[in-house]
């Protein structure tokens, strides 16, 4: 290598170069000049002449670096003779700009490094300490090379590069970063500047894209669209372009045939044309878009209409213009089949996630309720006082005395012997109760449950038990119990001759109609939607048997009872009349005399419906099975008393069959 410094302040005469020339032909390859030359000798001129006839290129070197005052490390491998012809002077800029040319043309260049400038071949400049801009200076050499980074707005760089490579000087470089759509160049400031005029012209909209149609064999169409504009999407905005930049690619649907629209430039349609081929495929085996779940604990015709909701409930809010991610896509198709409680489900494969997900949730086991009921009537003449106890239920033992105010007799087992009603104790009229409680008061006495109620009033003539129905149904579903008798009710009576009579009949329940839907909290709190119906026949006031009157009194009510606890509803006062008749047998028939043999009397009876209900939550085998025990402990405490006669009668046949001797004593 050999380093250059300005020489010395001196004028050199015309034969200086010649002397020069034989002395770099006899030197080392390194010379520093300022071993020659003074730098406080020399003056600088405003303007020089540049006239060389073929004259060594080291030589020419030696002459810019004293003329710019410049340090230079020239390469070994540079060498060549160079002539310039100048006949006007040149400034000191131009001059070094005609340096760089002319190294230019010989393939060197000039690469800054420091306080020095490196003289080497320039495929060896592309790769060294290029400066890198985004733009050139006004003050540049147009030789001098630099890399430069140019971002694109509209046009695919590689397309671009594809086009502007033939026109890159030899040893320039042009590199395409696709993903964020930019050129690299390392070449001269002109040659780049050259480019950047092409570039300026392609770089706009909608230039260079074509329009192509793509036809699908398997895949959907609309579906595909939304695919790739997905995915052409966020590559944009990965890029950080200008929102410009990312409608290089433009898709539409024809759902009519099936294929895809495609406007984009030559590079990006092969692009997508690859992606489609890769996407229209035939489903493989294990992917069909019907699927069948069987259900385990929910109704399948049920969960259908929950199901159905999810994509109108969707719909309907894009109807009215709210943004929203989508749930499921609006080709889904739900059926059930009732035989294999089963869900035939035809969706696509995205959509699946999302209803297995809301199936897993509604297809658990729900709970039950065990609801012990008792309806009764109670002559109002003598009335009840029904109060409540909140707190838990005590244990009644055979030994304890438990009786009413005015009663007259005390029980010894339970409430079996209780005689008649208190009879300073009162309802008030009308609709007025609804009792909630553990144990229920009645007359001054606890009773810890419906069935003890039962016992104690079984035999009262003032207090009528019609029906002591016990429930056991599912969380919210409807439970009906019925009791009574169909009875017909002549509805049309029609005769087509003197002797033939045609009637038309309606059979209609009469007797006690419940139905109980319970709904379960998360305390265990228990709601009850009550619908209770008594109807019974008017037997009094009976003119035409055809034609009979009933009596209807209804409940129809929603309440909200803990676990365990008892709820009474009531106060629907029935008033009848009443007609006794008591006579002498066959006196009491005789015309006139008859009288005198018999008695009539009518009153009037009131009577107050009371309905008590006990719900009991069922959530677990172990709670079923805990209500089971203490309904055979139940029947069992029944069967030992003889409080059964069948089950009293069963005994007896049982000890005739196997030969023991009968017994009249209650077991």
């Amino acid at each position: 290598m050999t380093v250059l410094s300005p020489p010395v302040r001196c004028f050199m005469p015309a034969l200086i170069p010649v002397i020069i020339v034989l002395f770099v032909s006899f030197s080392t390859p390194l010379i520093p000049l300022h071993t020659a030359f003074s730098q406080e000798d020399i003056n600088e001129p405003e303007h020089v002449s540049i006239d060389f006839d073929n004259v060594d290129i080291k030589v020419f070197i030696k002459f810019i670096s004293r003329l710019t005052h410049k340090n230079f490390v020239v390469d070994n491998r540079i060498r060549g003779n160079v002539t310039i012809i100048s006949p006007a002077k040149l400034s000191v800029k131009d001059a070094y700009r005609v340096f760089e040319s002319v190294l230019d043309i010989h393939g060197f260049s000039t690469v800054e490094s420091g306080e020095v400038i490196k003289i080497i071949p320039s495929p060896n400049a592309r790769t060294d300490n290029v400066d890198t801009r985004l733009m050139s200076g006004p003050e540049d050499a147009a030789d001098r090379i630099v890399t430069r980074i140019i971002p694109l707005d509209y046009a695919d760089s590689d397309e671009l590069q594809r086009l502007l490579i033939p026109l890159v000087p030899k040893g320039s470089v042009m590199l395409s970063y696709r993903d964020t759509n930019m050129l690299i160049a390392t070449a001269t400031i002109a040659s780049i500047e050259r480019l950047m005029k092409i570039i300026t012209t392609i770089d706009v909209p909608n230039i260079g894209k074509k329009i192509s149609v793509l036809p699908l064999q398997h895949a959907d169409a609309a579906k595909l669209v939304n695919t790739l504009s997905t995915i052409f999407t966020a590559r944009s905005q990965d890029k950080k372009q200008t929102p410009a930049a990312g409608d290089l690619v433009q898709f539409v649907a024809d759902e009519r045939t099936n294929a895809i629209v495609l406007l984009a430039s030559e590079v990006e349609t092969e692009r997508v044309e690859r992606l489609v081929a890769i996407l229209d495929q035939q489903l493989p085996k294990g992917d069909e878009r019907i699927r069948v779940y069987y259900l385990e604990h929910a109704s399948a015709e049920d969960m259908v209409t929950v199901l159905k909701e999810i994509p109108a409930q969707e719909k309907k809010q894009a109807e009215e213009g709210k943004s929203q991610a989508s749930i499921l896509s609006r080709d889904v198709n739900i059926s059930a089949d009732k035989s294999t409680n089963s869900l035939i489900i035809m969706a696509e494969k995205e959509d699946y996630p999302v209803l297995e997900e809301v199936i897993a949730k509604l297809d658990i086991p729900r709970s039950m309720v065990y609801i012990e009921c008792l309806i009764m009537e109670v002559n109002v003449t003598r009335g009840l006082d029904i109060g409540t106890e909140w707190r838990t239920s005590q244990g009644f033992s055979n030994d304890e005395k438990v009786g009413f105010s005015g009663f007259g007799a005390t029980g010894d087992s339970g409430f079996g012997n209780l005689g008649s009603v208190a009879k300073d104790g009162s309802l008030p009229k009308g609709f007025s109760l609804g009792v909630l409680g553990r144990n229920i008061t009645i007359g001054g006495v606890s009773f810890p449950d419906i069935q003890a109620i039962v016992r104690a009033f079984q035999s009262d003539k003032d207090v009528h038990i019609l029906s002591t129905p016990q429930l056991l149904t599912t969380e919210n579903e409807e439970a009906v119990i019925t009791v009574g008798k169909n009875v017909p009710f002549q509805t049309r009576s029609a005769a087509e001759s003197a002797t033939e009579v045609y009637s038309s009949f309606e059979y209609r329940d009469v007797g006690i109609t419940l139905k109980i839907t319970p709904q379960i909290s998360k305390g265990r709190l228990v709601r009850l939607n009550v619908f209770q119906e008594l109807t019974k026949l008017d037997t009094v006031n009976q003119n035409n048997p055809d034609r009979p009157t009933t009596f209807k009194r209804q409940i129809e009510t929603a309440i909200i009872v803990e676990d365990t606890h008892s709820v009474v509803i009531g106060g629907l006062i029935d008033e009848s009349m009443t007609r006794t008749e008591y006579k002498t047998p066959c006196l009491g028939d005789i015309p006139g005399l008859g009288w005198a043999f018999k008695n009539l009397s009518e009153g009037e009876e009131r009577t107050n419906l009371y309905v008590f209900l006990t719900p009991r939550v069922v959530k677990n085998p172990l709670e079923a099975a805990h209500i089971l025990k203490e309904k055979k402990e139940s029947v069992t405490r029944d069967f030992n008393s003889g409080a059964v006669p069948l089950y009293k009668k069963i005994d007896e046949i049982g000890r005739k069959l196997s030969g023991k001797p009968e017994s009249s004593d209650s077991f």
